[in-house]
C-alpha cells in the first residue's frame, strides 16, 4: 500500500494522514419492512451497512469490534463483526518507525470508492541487511461474526507494490467465498498457492486498480485472510505495507 501525508499521489501509511475516531458513526440499512412489521415476524434484514470505519480497539490494539444494532423498537440482539491478529515470523502490527500509522487506522478515502477503508497495517521487522523473509513472515487476520451471516459482500483495496518496500501478497481461507470483480493491477486467485497480487504503485485514494470485491454466500461465521510481503531486498524506504477493508454489507436474522 502507500498514502502521502501531504499530497494524495503518495499515499504510503508513514505518510499520510491517517484519520481516526472514536465513535461509529450511524450504520444504514435497508429493511423489507418498517420497523413494527418486522420485530412482529422476525424479517430478516438485507444489505446491512457499516456506514463508517470507526469503533472499539482492544486486545492490545491486537482485536477490532464493530457491532450492528437492528432498528429500534425490535426485541433482537446485535451482531459484531470482530477482527483479530495474529503474527508470524519477522512480522508486526501497524508501522516500521514509532509515529507512523496504527494496526486498524482508518484511512479516507480508499480505492477510488470515495469513502473510509479500515487498515490491515503491517511492516516487516528483519534488519535490512538481512534476506527479505517472504512468507515466513505475515499477519493472519480472523474475521468472524457473533451471528452467522449471509451474502457477505466485502472490498479489499490497496494490493499492489513499491519497489524495494512491499510487494503485496492476500490470501482468503476459511470460509467458501467467490471474487466478485478485481481492478486492472490485480493478479493470483486469492489462494495460499495463487495469492491476489499487486503489479505497481497505484495512488490508493483515487484508484481502483488494486480493488478485489469477494462474496460469501453463507451462512458464514468466520474467515481469514493472510497478508505478506513478497518484496526479496530493502531499499531505504519503510517496509509499511496495508490493504484496507471497504465496502462490508451483509443479510442477517436477528431471532
Amino acid at each position: 500500500m502507500s498514502h502521502d501525508t501531504t499530497t494524495p499521489d503518495d499515499l504510503r501509511p508513514s505518510r499520510r494522514t491517517v484519520t481516526r475516531a472514536a465513535a461509529w458513526s450511524v450504520p444504514v440499512v435497508a429493511a423489507a419492512a418498517t420497523a413494527p412489521a418486522y420485530a412482529a415476524s422476525c424479517m430478516p434484514l438485507t444489505d446491512v451497512t457499516f456506514a463508517s470505519w470507526t469503533g472499539a480497539i482492544s486486545n492490545g490494539g491486537l482485536t477490532y469490534t464493530q457491532t450492528y444494532t437492528p432498528p429500534g423498537g425490535t426485541a433482537t440482539a446485535a451482531v459484531d463483526m470482530k477482527i483479530a491478529a495474529v503474527y508470524t515470523g519477522a512480522m508486526k502490527a501497524g508501522s516500521e518507525t514509532a509515529g507512523g500509522p496504527a494496526l486498524y487506522d482508518v484511512f479516507n478515502p480508499v480505492g477510488g470508492l470515495g469513502k473510509p477503508g479500515l487498515g490491515l497495517i503491517q511492516s516487516v521487522t528483519r534488519p535490512r541487511d538481512q534476506n527479505a523473509p517472504g512468507r515466513s513472515a505475515r499477519g493472519t487476520y480472523t474475521f468472524s461474526f457473533t451471528k452467522p451471516v449471509s451474502n457477505l459482500r466485502i472490498t479489499f483495496t490497496d494490493v499492489d507494490q513499491t519497489s524495494g518496500d512491499f510487494l503485496d501478497r492476500m490470501e482468503i481461507g476459511g470460509a467458501v467465498w467467490q471474487e466478485v470483480s478485481r481492478g486492472s493491477g490485480i493478479s493470483g486467485g486469492g489462494s495460499q498457492t495463487s495469492p491476489y497480487a499487486g503489479g505497481a504503485a497505484y495512488n490508493d485514494g483515487t484508484s481502483g486498480a488494486g480493488n478485489v470485491a469477494v462474496k460469501f454466500a453463507g451462512p458464514v461465521s468466520s474467515f481469514v485472510v493472510t497478508y505478506w510481503n513478497a518484496e526479496t531486498s530493502w531499499s531505504g524506504v519503510d517496509r509499511n505495507q496495508a490493504v484496507f477493508v471497504a465496502d462490508v454489507k451483509f443479510d442477517y436474522q436477528p431471532c
